[in-house]
């Protein structure tokens, strides 16, 4: 008895090790060579895909030969369904590296996917593919796939939280789902392997985790996923003693919790600390509930508010810009001149039938015929090429809207951008981002012009890869004769601010921003309204007594320029006192495409005041 009795302990050991492991995905693990145990292993840090934006990837190799390797990593990003259809976007990026002879290296990747726009398929999903070369050795292959739903948020779980809690909450809200019931709850990761690249967050809505697995977490991750955070990003931190607190854990805030409540909000985003059960089990109705945010309108923060009410991120870029965008009105609609045309083809119907036949070519010369028909087909062309250039012109024009948030104590800026373009005849299709960023399209509603629909048939093709200072992008990003819609975020290195004299009496307030700015309100902390009709850079200037009702006027103005998801964000940082309000047109925008001609590029900055 006693040996079986052994063997089962050990496997159950076994079991319960296995179950504590990182879930994290393997895409793929291949020795190149058994004798001198060369092999290579790719990771996905996280067990799923993202809707949109970015997913990380771990590459380990240990060379033991004696020859230096040369390595290419391929990605392709596409959408996914129950029933194989391919109808939708698919987004290439690639990376090279290289591993020393007689050397073990790990190399962190930061992929692009595509943004899923197919939604009316079962089991709509997300699917990556990778294939990876490496010189003197076959090729190697992988891919992960999940199932996505827009009504449900992106989640990411610690394992020690994903393990005890997952199949059950996935079962809780099976029946809620309205896309599929194959949506998981959450994937999980292992919080001592995490990107230090806030762009690997990316995508996800909320990230579950225990205090225990903050304080393992790289300072260079932990600094990444508070930068998520600022972005919109939920974090919901489990902790086993109520005097954790925000201080201990190293997660500043411009802003105290609410009384009685365990919950910051961070620019655009939130920070909940809530008990962890000594079980480590969670329940599964009040989690659920919590994970899908708070759309109460309640003035309180409540843990897991999410500043976009019930819908996710996922869900304003297929439906948002569609239903009514400000951005697209300004621009205006796309009229296509049909007489002009009808006439040209008209005129040609009439030269290359009767008169090319009984003038061109008469009888006894019917040979010039094979002259005469290529020529006037030709000069026919050659016209609607011009009437078609005449009319749209080369390049585009478009409009962008910033709203950026200034963080003076980090010198950093979080911005989000919204951008409407009208494309005429373009003959590139390159183009490099002026920074690192998310850029993704958003759907728009169908019409003859629109690119990106969701449920569209008409598939797109995209490349992206790192480049110089930004996104090195190609593709169908923009085409010719179309209207584009893109959303972009970025976390900008800055020293502008806006710093108050400790002087009593109105506040004087003085910019460090190296562009001037336009009207200027400010809330101080005992909740009096001040402004000034401008603030240029590097000066200062005493504000005036304004009220709240004139800043609420203003402020309408300006939120009603945004879609309705980042409305809410800007609804979102309007909580907080002590914040300044400065519209310009000056501010440096994330570029993009050179050829397009931004008409207006209108920047809401706000923030804390520095003192």
């Amino acid at each position: 008895m006693r040996p079986i009795f052994l063997r089962l302990l050990i496997v159950a050991f076994a079991l319960l090790g296995c179950a504590q492991l990182p879930a994290q995905h393997q895409l793929a693990r291949n020795v190149y060579d058994t004798k001198s145990n060369t092999w290579v292993k790719v990771t996905c840090l996280f067990g799923s895909l993202p809707a949109y934006g970015y997913v990380p990837i771990r590459v380990e190799m240990n060379n033991a030969t004696e020859i230096d390797r040369n390595l290419t990593l391929e990605f392709t990003s596409k959408d996914h369904s129950g029933f194989g259809s391919e109808s939708g976007s698919r987004l290439n990026s690639s990376f090279e590296f290289s591993c020393d002879a007689e050397s073990r290296e790990t190399y962190d990747f930061i992929v692009p996917v595509t943004t899923i726009f197919q939604t009316s398929t079962y089991d709509t999903g997300s699917e990556l593919i990778m294939k990876l070369n490496c010189s003197g050795f076959p090729q190697v292959s992988g891919s992960l796939s999940s199932v996505l739903s827009y009504d449900w948020p992106s989640v990411v779980a610690s394992s020690a939280l994903y393990v005890p809690n997952a199949s059950t909450l996935t079962s809780h809200i099976s029946s809620s789902s309205r896309s599929s019931s194959n949506v998981e709850f959450a994937s999980s990761f292992d919080p001592s392997n995490m990107s230090t690249d806030w762009r690997a967050y990316i995508g996800r809505d909320v990230m579950m985790l225990t205090s225990t697995d903050w304080t393992k977490l790289d300072p260079g991750a932990r600094n990444a996923i508070l930068e998520w955070n600022r972005l919109g990003g939920r974090l919901l931190i489990y902790t086993s003693a109520a005097s954790e607190t925000f201080a201990s854990l190293q997660i500043d805030s411009n802003s105290p919790a609410d009384s009685g409540s365990r919950v910051i909000q961070r620019s655009f985003g939130t920070v909940s600390l809530l008990p962890l059960p000594t079980s480590g089990r969670l329940d599964a109705t009040a989690t659920t509930a919590m994970v899908r945010g708070n759309s109460t309108g309640k003035t309180q923060l409540t843990p897991g508010y999410s500043s976009l009410g019930q819908h996710t991120n996922y869900y304003h870029l297929l439906y948002s810009y569609a239903a009514k965008w400000p951005l697209l009105d300004i621009l205006g609609q796309k009229h296509f001149n049909t007489v002009f045309f009808i006439l040209i083809l008209l005129a040609f119907a009439i030269l290359i039938g009767p008169i090319n036949l009984f003038v061109f070519a008469k009888a006894g010369n019917r040979h010039k015929l094979f002259i005469t028909t290529p020529i006037i087909s030709l000069a026919a062309s050659a016209l609607l090429i011009v009437l078609i250039l005449f009319q749209d012109g080369f390049g585009g024009r478009g409009h962008r809207m910033v709203l950026m948030e200034i963080q003076p104590q980090e010198n950093k800026a979080y911005i989000i951008q919204e951008q409407a373009a009208r494309t005429g005849v373009l003959l590139g299709a390159s183009f490099e981002t002026s920074e690192r960023t998310l850029m993704t399209p958003v759907a728009l509603s169908p019409s003859r012009w629109s690119r990106v629909t969701t449920d569209s048939n008409a598939p797109s093709s995209y490349t992206a890869n790192e480049g110089d200072d930004g996104l090195d992008a190609s593709g169908d990003w923009f085409q010719s004769r179309s209207i584009h819609g893109h959303l972009l975020q970025s976390v900008r290195s800055t020293r502008g601010r806006i710093e108050l004299s400790p002087e009593a009496g109105a506040p004087v307030l003085t910019s460090t921003f190296d562009y001037d700015l336009g009207t200027v309100f400010y809330q101080s902390k005992d909740g009096a309204w001040w402004t000034s009709d401008a603030l240029g850079k590097g000066n200062s200037v005493t504000l005036s007594p304004s009220s709240k009702s004139a800043f609420q006027k203003w402020f309408v103005t300006q939120r009603h320029q945004f879609s309705s998801g980042n409305a809410k964000q800007l609804d979102f940082l309007a909580r907080q006192p002590g914040r300044f309000y400065a519209l310009t047109e000056n501010a440096p925008a994330i570029e993009t495409y050179r050829s397009i001609k931004w008409l207006s590029t209108n920047t809401l900055i706000t923030g804390h005041i520095a003192r």
